[in-house]
């Protein structure tokens, strides 16, 4: 049982990024100017513009390669710096908000830090069981 724990770990981790930029995808796709709704939605905590097609890409490569286990320390490292960079714009949106308010952002930001912390695990053990990085290494082996 032991073994397969990591690797359940890391497909939780994976399904938080794939969901969530999937309901954002939809959002984009099927409302009138929901791109523009996404971006003003970063905006609104701080973000630039362009950080909405890198946090579109990064959280669906991202996501994907977690889920199969590909590269799995790189793309670990990058989605601990983009939940990092999201949690810091959660904090900047909780200082800008008046009491009680400011509690919501604050959670997402300490959400954000948690998921941040399980991604920094992972970068440290990144084989699990069914992952890609393992077919490529037993193939190396041989």
């Amino acid at each position: 049982m032991n073994k397969f724990l990591p690797a359940i770990g890391r497909v939780f981790i994976a399904q938080i990024f794939l969901v969530s930029i999937l309901i954002s995808l939809n959002g984009i796709m099927n409302t009138p100017d929901g791109y523009i709704a996404y971006q003003n939605g970063l905006m609104s905590h701080g973000l630039p513009g362009i950080f909405a097609p890198i946090s579109v890409i990064v959280q669906l490569l991202g996501g994907f390669a977690l889920f199969v286990g590909f590269k799995t320390r790189l793309f670990a490292l990058i989605l601990t710096i983009y939940t990092f960079i999201n949690a810091l714009s959660y904090l900047y949106t909780a200082t800008l908000l008046p009491s009680p308010v400011f509690l919501i952002p604050l959670q997402q930001a300490l959400q954000y830090t948690a998921i941040t912390g399980g991604l920094i695990i992972l970068m440290q053990n990144p084989v699990t069981t069914f992952a890609l990085d393992n077919v490529t290494k037993t193939k190396k082996r041989k």
